[in-house]
């Protein structure tokens, strides 16, 4: 089980690097998209119509991926002054619950977002330079996110459940990537 494990989260760190790089070229987008559309709109007088489409396109896929590396990352927010007065395996139990709980909502919301994407696909962007179908923007990254999510849920469960057989291995406290890294201040 710790070698399946370990497996695991080795596939979930690389994905999260996959995700962390597609977040940074779409707010790099985003960034240079605005930049464009206000030398354009003020400099030149000539503002480009689909700029701001493509950043707002930008911000939804990067708003969904960030939720995604939050929950990877251990960063969502969470109340633990009940859970941090349990011990061990209570601690274990209601972290193991909390993702059975975020596991079936997120399974609900992909079963309701696969009928969106079928109605979305009908129409196209409005000011994109080509049409691309409007589920690109909407419900195809709320879907790739809650997969994402779904499959880190499942990791979580495993790793808290081989923690309740006494594997310490896999510390779940700070997600998938372990505890984030302090900066050091120079001295």
């Amino acid at each position: 089980m710790a070698a399946l494990l370990a497996r695991f989260r080795r596939a979930l760190r690389t994905f999260a690097h996959v995700e962390r790089g597609f977040g940074v070229a779409c707010i790099a987008i985003m960034v240079i998209a605005i930049t464009t559309q206000v030398f354009t709109r003020y400099v030149l007088n000539q503002p480009i119509i689909w700029v701001e489409e493509l950043a707002t396109y930008c911000f939804i896929w990067g708003a969904f991926i960030g939720a995604s590396l939050g929950l990877k990352h251990g960063r969502h927010v969470r109340i633990e002054t009940y859970v941090s007065r349990l011990g061990r395996r209570g601690q274990i139990a209601s972290r193991i619950l909390v993702n059975l709980i975020v596991l079936a909502v997120l399974g609900l919301l992909m079963g309701e977002v696969g009928k969106v994407i079928a109605i979305e696909s009908r129409s196209t962007s409005v000011s994109l330079p080509i049409p691309i179908p409007r589920a690109w923007f909407y419900s195809i990254p709320l879907m790739v996110a809650c997969a994402s999510m779904a499959v880190t849920c499942v990791y979580l469960i495993l790793a808290e459940l081989s923690g309740l057989r006494g594997n310490r291995d896999f510390d779940t406290q700070h997600g998938v990537m372990g505890p984030p890294v302090q900066p050091q201040l120079p001295a």
